[in-house]
């Protein structure tokens, strides 16, 4: 064999290999950062809010430009929990939040979802949307003729910041 074909050869065995084997990095689950606020109810009831940053599944997440351009799911949820200490409902709102640090952001999608654990509770009404840069979604949940309305909202700043 020549030197040339056992350099290609060498070469071909070193791409392959880094191609198949992941990096400790890449292979790491990053833990979604939480940020709670838990607020009293008049009953001696507590709802308990919650934001957390989960991975984006986009293609436009994985971008040699990262540093400056993300996609980014944002989850705001809000708990009810009765005076007894039992979780009664939740309701989350996810927005898809795309933008480039100092220039410009923009969300693009709104989902949400309502788990029911009390059957004193149902839902009444509830809707989601986007515009902007801002991820909005209202329930209504009803127990016997009390309704009881909650809206969350999740911004995002030009440079990245969530609200």
């Amino acid at each position: 064999m020549t030197m040339k074909r056992i350099l290609a050869c060498l070469f071909m065995l070193t791409l392959t290999a880094c191609l198949t084997i992941p990096s400790t990095a890449s292979a790491a689950t990053p833990v979604p950062a939480a940020k709670t606020t838990i607020t009293k109810d008049a009953d001696g009831g507590y709802y308990v809010e919650t934001i957390t940053e989960t991975p984006s599944a986009s293609l436009f997440s994985i971008s040699p430009y990262s540093s400056i351009a993300a996609t980014v799911d944002k989850t705001k949820s809000i708990s009810f929990y009765n005076s007894s200490n039992s979780l009664c409902w939740k309701y989350s709102l996810t927005g898809t939040f795309r933008y480039i640090t100092g220039f410009s952001a923009v969300c693009a999608d709104a989902r949400a979802k309502l788990s029911i654990y009390n059957s004193a509770y149902s839902l009444y009404n509830e809707k989601h949307s986007h515009s902007g840069n801002t991820a909005t979604g209202t329930i209504k949940i009803r127990k016997k003729t009390l309704i009881t309305t909650k809206t969350l909202s999740i911004t995002c700043s030009k440079n990245g910041t969530f609200s």
